[in-house]
């Protein structure tokens, strides 16, 4: 008997029913469905597998619930065209059957380590103030950017103990290869092929000169300090978790562990790119 986790996209009614499908599905077979709530976490593990019913975005839920855990996460597209999903919602059993026969493969793809670094603690007399960390993992990215619309922040990137430069911007973006096609790639970052161990490091709409993405290898470890000036959110994987005040630090680096993606085939991420933006044409946009 499997434990299977199932994680569907709570708007989607189609998603639901295919939900309810797969839970009477694994029963049947003497399997158990476990449905994955808003607030809880799979991170110790417990699951055999668990599967994602909706696009990206629910991909994103998912594995956010499990990591660090190693547990091998199954995507069904119920969006558009997705760049995390393997199959259309058609194959689910089909490729639920693979699986339990062992006919399936494994792709890895590099997380991100965070650790928030937050002031906290006494305000009064001579106790100085405790640091407060918190940690989380990101399949596609880390973003530090600004709570106000007037205003940018200011942010000291520092690579291992080396100062690098103080950015003034709407906001920087840590992304995995895999993130950089999301919201690094809407700040004009560039795509890497998710297959590579890379940190890219792109800010958006830049109040200076220099406005190019960089891209640093995975030893690296990026240190994010909010400088004198306004407060910045910090969003993992699009969900925000703390704001950060001046003094403030973020540190990030490649995590030991990597998100395990369940897929039947050698997932061509070129021909995926190609279709993302119809690169079929022999002029792109006709």
């Amino acid at each position: 008997m499997a434990n299977v986790g199932i994680v569907y996209h709570p708007q989607r009614e189609s998603a639901r029913v295919k939900a309810v499908e797969l839970e009477k599905w694994l029963y049947q077979r003497e399997h158990r469905a476990i449905f994955v709530g808003e607030s809880e976490s799979w991170a110790k593990g417990g699951l055999d597998l668990v599967v994602s019913l909706g696009g990206d975005g629910t991909m994103l839920r998912a594995i956010d619930k499990i990591l660090p855990a190693t547990i091998p996460v199954l995507g069904v597209n119920f969006g558009s065209l997705g760049y995390l999903t393997e199959i259309d919602p058609d194959g689910l059993f089909h490729a639920l059957e693979r699986f339990f026969d062992g006919d399936y493969s494994i792709e890895e793809r590099m997380t991100l380590s965070i650790e928030v670094e937050k002031d906290e603690g006494a305000s009064d007399s001579q106790e100085s103030k405790m640091p407060l960390r918190k940690r989380y993992v990101a399949l596609n990215d880390l973003v530090v950017e600004k709570l106000d619309s007037g205003h940018v922040i200011r942010v000291d990137v520092t690579f291992g103990s080396s100062h690098f430069l103080t950015y003034e911007a709407d906001g920087l973006i840590v992304s995995t290869p895999t993130g950089s096609t999301a919201y690094s790639f809407s700040a004009r970052g560039p795509v890497v092929s998710p297959r590579l161990k890379a940190i890219v490091l792109t800010p958006i709409s830049p109040h200076m000169l220099f406005d190019r993405s960089l891209i640093v290898e995975p030893s690296e470890i990026v240190e994010l300090r909010i400088a004198e000036g306004p407060s910045a959110a910090v969003m993992v994987d699009g969900s925000r978790k703390v704001v950060l005040e001046p003094d403030d630090r973020v540190r990030c680096s490649a995590a030991e562990t990597a998100a395990h993606l369940v897929t039947f085939s050698r997932r061509d991420f070129h021909e995926i790119l190609k279709r993302k933006f119809g690169l079929h044409s022999k002029r792109m946009g006709d």
